[in-house]
């Protein structure tokens, strides 16, 4: 009879489990978190959400995806052009860091959030332009708002919160807005629409038992915005400390959280030390997916000493189109067209590829990098400011 209690007691407290609907990452081109400061490519995030989310049974594969970054003085760039327009507090670059990673999270079944860090940006005119810009994905089902910069870590009023959470649903009413932020009283007081509440607090290291304060804190969290649903990030670098010595850091955090937080909506590791818990050489070629010919804008531009090129080769660069290794060369010239550099000059697959590109020993200037790959070919530019 004993066994037959603790047993109806087990399966009770799995009941009310809170389990994931979505587990994955969170990334951003804070280039510093990555080796050789080098973006990882498509398959490395669709691979790792995937391994993420298979810890947690029953969830989706996804992430966050932070297309702007907070730079200075309340400025906010976007990872992607300006289609023509201007907005205050707003840079732009030249070339679009997410198109090719979002057709391939289309195709592979990964389900992303667009997060802005928006400095002094009107959010209004940003929901627009990003939402607008990328409904057309499969993969997007949200608007992401990152509140510890917004307006120099200002409290989100109930009223701007119904804005934005209304206007998020009124360009899809299947999309979701997530605002985060580690304290809760830099959230709407009383507004909760549809909104999804995400916690990223960190550094529990001046408890003693450093994960039951985590654990607590982020079941508190989800406490306070109940019956809406709660996110949570962590892996965080300040808490490797304890967290290093899991065999399984993020099944251990996550089966943690869903036994003590029944409205858990998601999971995500974070950027910062994703490579050393999930390393690239764990990814698994995704044959089946197509890829697309592009050579991206180097980042960052103007650079000084050294730069990233990522560029993407489609089994089709191939005049017969039937051959999956392809002749490469990856060259930089100065403006006179004379070669300063060859990056890459071999067969390679189809696929994306990342390559660094150091100038120290080139005088400052305008250069030109051209890719060719078979019969396809591309030129653009890169500055080179010492």
């Amino acid at each position: 009879m004993n066994y037959l209690l603790i047993l109806f007691l087990f399966c009770a407290a799995q009941t009310q489990a809170g389990t994931p609907s979505y587990a994955g990452f969170r990334a951003s081109r804070i280039l510093n978190s990555y080796p050789n400061r080098v973006f990882p490519t498509p398959q490395y995030w669709s691979s790792t959400a995937k391994q993420i989310a298979q810890k947690f049974p029953g969830s989706q594969p996804a992430g966050i995806w932070i297309v702007s970054l907070y730079i200075d003085k309340g400025i906010t760039q976007c990872n992607f052009p300006s289609g023509g327009i201007s907005l205050p507090n707003v840079n732009f670059i030249s070339t679009d860091q997410n198109e090719t990673y979002l057709k391939h999270f289309d195709t592979t079944g990964i389900k992303v959030w667009l997060q802005i860090e928006p400095g002094n940006a009107e959010i209004d005119t940003l929901i627009s332009i990003v939402l607008n810009r990328y409904k057309h994905h499969p993969s997007v089902i949200g608007f992401g708002i990152d509140v510890e910069w917004y307006r120099n870590n200002a409290k989100v009023p109930d009223s701007l919160a119904q804005r934005w959470d209304e206007k998020v649903r009124a360009i899809d009413s299947s999309y979701t807005l997530f605002l985060k932020h580690y304290a809760q009283s830099w959230m709407p007081p009383k507004y909760r629409g549809k909104i999804l509440f995400v916690d990223d607090s960190q550094n529990f290291n001046f408890a003693q038992n450093p994960f039951n304060a985590m654990v607590s804190e982020f079941k508190s969290w989800a406490g306070k915005f109940s019956p809406n649903a709660s996110a949570f990030q962590f892996g965080y670098a300040a808490d490797s400390v304890w967290w290093k010595n899991f065999s399984d850091p993020m099944k251990t955090i996550g089966d943690a959280l869903s036994a003590n937080i029944s409205t858990l909506s998601a999971l995500f590791w974070v950027d910062f030390t994703i490579i050393k818990v999930f390393p690239p050489t764990a990814v698994r070629r995704e044959n089946t997916v197509p890829v697309i010919f592009s050579l991206e804008q180097n980042f960052p531009n103007p650079f000084n000493p050294a730069t990233t090129i990522q560029y993407s080769l489609s089994r089709n660069s191939r005049s017969d189109g039937s051959e999956k290794r392809i002749p490469v060369t990856l060259t930089v010239y100065n403006s006179l067209g004379q070669k300063a550099a060859e990056l890459v000059n071999e067969m390679q697959e189809e696929g994306t590829y990342s390559v660094s590109f150091n100038a120290s020993s080139l005088p400052s200037g305008m250069y030109f990098y051209r890719l060719e790959a078979g019969r396809n070919s591309e030129t653009k530019k890169l500055l080179f400011i010492k």
